[in-house]
């Protein structure tokens, strides 16, 4: 190894130098004559030296020389020296040359070669077979020096990141230096394992915790955070792979690991995930928590296993005693907090909002007003004529509560008074409460805000039930709204004293609510009767009341006395006596968030229901309209199709009226022309003068006497057709009123027409009748046998006076004999022709008159096709993937449990000790 270092750095001519301190040149040539000597003698091993000396002289070309001579096992590195004198003679193709022709069984030598190619390749720009020799250097020896920090940096600057992990992990483990520890983890912080299997770091984690822990979890976590992203499921199953082969105990320390188990936890059970793919992973990422939690902070990790076991019997296994022993024989360190619990509900309205199921208003209102640990609940509650409301309005300094009330109204302190309406859905301002209760309304109360100096000082909110007389929906009122006090003020009727019905009622209540304070107010005292009956039926009273329950207390209200004394006294009762209420108040009030989290997931789960039935009601009811709607659509393709037809029937009907009587007309107006010849016409232009005068007289006849009435029957037209597309608008109306009827909502459907046609029509006719003049027919200018006789007559004896009066016989006679079709036909067409331009457009604006209600009505049919594929895609869903309705809550149901364990155990260990 040492001779091949000596070979690598060219020092093989220091081994003859021994000590000497002469030149390298005279030694070495000293040592070749001595040897040149010997009978028997071998110089390749001087001129190997020789040939360094000179190299490192820069004489490369003697280097050269000296080393071509070498016929000895140094042979080849006489070769990769030539190379390298070539490489520093800038010959790079011969130094490549040189190099690609070593072959030697010295794995030191192949990789410095290697190494050298790859030099000269990566300054040649080839970064192909840079790559290869690199790649060969390491495969033939990777404890060659630098090697692996020459290709690491190589892969870098390619940026080549795939490669530089898998160097980086194959040395890691390889080498167990913490140095690629580290790097590995550089590279997974830029992001560099994204597309990385995370099993392929298993081997990394497991030699890394072997060499150091802090190093490991420091890889771990950053691990964790990047296949959050991306891998999730994959990299915990990994997870659970390193720590069931590893010898992790709770007695080291596993911070930020522990944190990060819980973490995940909680984010595996927030919804997004099925069961199915929970199963293969959340049972030994328990178990392997639980491993690393140490004893004194394993609370909820144990809760955890507990509850996962419950609603998953027999998938966790041994871990499931250690957790029995931990929870309920070690002193809690974490109880279960309202943080816990919210949170909960956070990822609930998470997954609800995307199933587009709402979370009850009502409910979430509860768990607020649970979360404010400042402020005491206290239920007020009463049979029928107690006096309660007098009582209660009394208390606070307004007139709120009424004898009649039957919905629950919430009292707290506020600056300003307000008053809103509590539901399901939502809430609302109201101005009066007893306006707007139903006779019986238990699915909502009343919020009310007021300033009220008792609820402010004593930091207090009364929950005000009905009185509670024989209808079922006055007492579950009181146990709707049980669960949300912190204590129970029972309001007595002196008179009555405590009754048998309230001693029954209660005791129901204390079935429900083992817990609950319960104190009594007595009320309607009469101090009339004197001060020994008064003291009579208070010890009376009392003694039902012990016997009741013995810890319960009585407070006289007496309404003669000083408001102000009698708000102190009450103060003092409640306060004295509700004190325990502050003992471990985050505790029980977190029980009670809990309990309405419950009830939350229950009424996801009829919401289910609800909403399945709900859409098929849906599709049942759209599919109905949808075939109301396209019979609409039909309907209103055939009003289209009636009403086109009779306006253009309408309007063909007055055009032909008036053709008819132009066919007539025209051609007695050419014939009456023949009184305009006599013997004195110039017969030779006649028949120019003759087709002025007629076209004169036919366009005085088409502007004067046939335009006049063919735009009177027009205006009549238009406004008959205005009054028939007003029927059709009304008929439109009317079905959309039916529809919006059906809708439940007053303008759902609403068509409007468009009626700017009729002032299109207007505008056009008004236009037409501007544009009534024709131009000038040919009627006495054409090529007939007749026309050409009589011209032909009239020039050449037209001159000649005795021939004028034959002339113009002849001429009248001509006109009063012809029919003149075509110069009638002709001017008529003429005349009509815009008016046929404009009756070929009836049927497309009637189209556009409809176009609108066509386009809404499509809409409102798209609509409904969407809402019942929708409906149905939900359902079909529902049935063919339950599970992404259930697990979801399922999980949530897990959390629950466990945060009910741990409220439990902390019970249980309080009442041990």
């Amino acid at each position: 190894m040492t001779e091949e270092k000596q070979l690598i750095n060219k020092t093989y001519f220091e081994a003859f130098l021994e000590h000497s301190e002469e030149h390298p040149i005279q030694v070495l040539g000293e040592a070749y004559l001595a040897e040149q000597k010997k009978e028997i003698y071998d110089l390749s091993y001087i001129r190997f030296a020789q040939g360094e000396v000179y190299f490192h002289n820069k004489d490369y070309e003697t280097a050269i020389f000296k080393w071509e001579n070498i016929n000895n096992e140094l042979e080849p590195w006489a070769k990769k020296n030539i190379g390298d004198a070539y490489y520093e003679l800038g010959l790079l193709s011969a130094a490549e040359d040189v190099y690609i022709l070593i072959d030697s069984e010295s794995i030191m030598l192949t990789a410095e070669v290697a190494l050298k190619l790859f030099s000269l390749y990566v300054l040649d720009g080839n970064i192909e077979r840079a790559y290869e020799m690199i790649n060969k250097a390491i495969s033939v020896n990777p404890d060659y020096p630098n090697v692996t920090t020459i290709a690491r940096e190589f892969y870098e600057e390619q940026k080549d990141f795939d490669r530089a992990l898998e160097l980086a992990v194959y040395e890691a483990i390889r080498t167990e230096e913490l140095s690629w520890f580290k790097v590995i983890k550089n590279y997974i912080e830029q992001g560099c394992t994204k597309t990385i299997a995370p099993n392929y770091f298993t081997k990394t984690l497991s030699s890394l915790y072997r060499v150091d822990n802090f190093e490991f979890k420091q890889l771990m976590k950053a691990l964790w955070h990047e296949y959050k992203q991306t891998s999730y499921l994959q990299w915990i199953k990994t997870v659970n792979e390193v720590f069931l082969n590893i010898e992790a105990t709770s007695h080291m320390s596993w911070e930020p690991i522990g944190a990060l188990f819980k973490e995940t936890y909680l984010d595996l059970l927030s919804g997004k995930f099925l069961v199915k793919e929970l199963h293969e992973v959340v049972p030994d990422l328990l178990a392997n928590w639980l491993k690393v939690t140490p004893v004194s902070q394993s609370t909820f990790v144990s809760a955890a296993i507990l509850s996962w076991n419950e609603v998953f019997p027999s998938t966790i296994g041994t871990a499931v005693k250690e957790a029995e022993n931990r929870i309920f024989n070690s002193v809690p360190n974490d109880t279960g907090s309202i943080e816990y619990s919210l949170d909960l509900l956070h990822s609930i309205a998470t997954w609800s909002d995307s199933k587009n199921l709402e979370v009850s208003y009502k409910l979430n209102w509860f768990i607020s007003s649970l979360t404010n640990l400042e402020i005491n609940q206290y239920l007020v509650a009463s049979s029928v004529k107690s006096g309660k409301s007098s009582f209660i309005n009394t208390i606070v300094g307004e007139n709120i509560v009424r004898a009649d009330q039957s919905s629950t109204i919430i009292l707290s302190h506020d600056d300003q008074l307000g008053r809103k309406e509590i539901l399901d859905e939502g809430e609302r301002e109201v101005l009066n409460i007893y306006n707007e209760q139903k006779l019986i309304n238990t699915e909502s109360f009343f919020d009310v805000k007021l300033p009220s100096h008792f609820l402010y000082e004593n930091k207090c909110r009364f929950i005000v039930t009905p009185d509670i007389g024989n209808r079922n929906d006055e007492r579950q009122q009181l146990f709707d709204f049980l669960p949300l006090a912190d204590g129970l003020l029972f309001i007595l009727d002196a008179n009555e004293g405590f009754t048998e019905k309230e001693r029954e009622l209660l005791a129901q209540l204390k079935k429900q609510a083992a817990d609950m304070k319960i104190h009594f107010i007595l009320n309607n005292i009469d101090l009339s009767a004197g001060e020994e009956e008064l003291e009579r039926v208070m010890e009376e009273i009392e003694a039902k009341i012990k016997e009741f329950s013995p810890r319960a207390e009585l407070f006289p209200y007496l309404s003669s006395l000083p408001i102000s004394q009698q708000l102190d006294s009450l103060s003092a009762f409640v306060n004295g006596n509700f004190q325990s209420v502050h003992t471990n108040k985050e505790e029980t009030r977190n029980a009670k968030i809990l309990y309405f989290v419950r009830q939350t997931l229950n009424s996801l789960l009829k919401k289910k229901v609800e909403n399945e039935n709900n859409m098929i009601d849906s599709i049942n009811w759209n599919e109905d309209i949808l075939d109301r709607l396209n019979g609409f659509s039909n309907h209103l393709y055939d009003m289209e199709k009636e009403k086109a037809g009779e306006i253009k029937k309408a309007f063909q009907r007055i055009k032909t009226e008036m053709r008819t009587a132009a066919e007539s007309r025209i051609p007695l107006i050419l014939r009456e022309c023949a009184g305009l010849i006599n013997d004195n016409s110039d017969f030779k232009n006649i028949h120019i003068e003759l087709n002025e005068k007629m076209n004169e007289k036919v366009q005085i006849y088409l502007e004067e006497e046939l335009l006049p009435k063919y735009m009177n029957e027009l205006q009549q037209w238009i406004r008959t057709s205005d009054e028939t597309l007003h029927d059709s608008q009304t008929n439109i109306d009317e079905m959309c009123v039916t529809f919006s009827g059906l809708y439940e909502e007053k303008e759902k459907l609403k068509l409007e027409c468009n009626f700017s046609i009729i002032s299109d029509w207007t505008r056009d006719i008004e236009r037409m009748e501007s544009r009534s003049q024709i131009e000038n027919e040919n009627i006495l200018l054409r090529h007939t046998p007749a026309q050409i006789l009589l011209k032909g007559a009239g020039k050449l004896f037209g001159a000649i006076s005795q021939n004028k009066s034959i002339l113009a016989n002849q001429y009248k006679r001509y006109l009063e004999n012809e029919s003149f079709a075509d110069p009638t036909a002709s001017i008529i067409n003429k005349f009509f022709l815009q008016f046929d331009l404009f009756e070929k457009g009836l049927t497309q604006d009637v189209n556009r008159f409809f176009k609108e209600p066509f386009a809404s009505l499509k809409e409102i049919i798209n609509e409904t096709e969407i809402e019942i594929s929708r409906a149905q895609e939900y359902i079909e869903t529902m049935k063919s993937n339950p599970e992404v309705y259930y697990d979801p809550l399922t999980l949530f149901e897990v959390r629950l449990l466990q945060y009910e364990f741990m409220i439990k155990a902390n019970k249980e260990i309080s009442y041990s000790n």
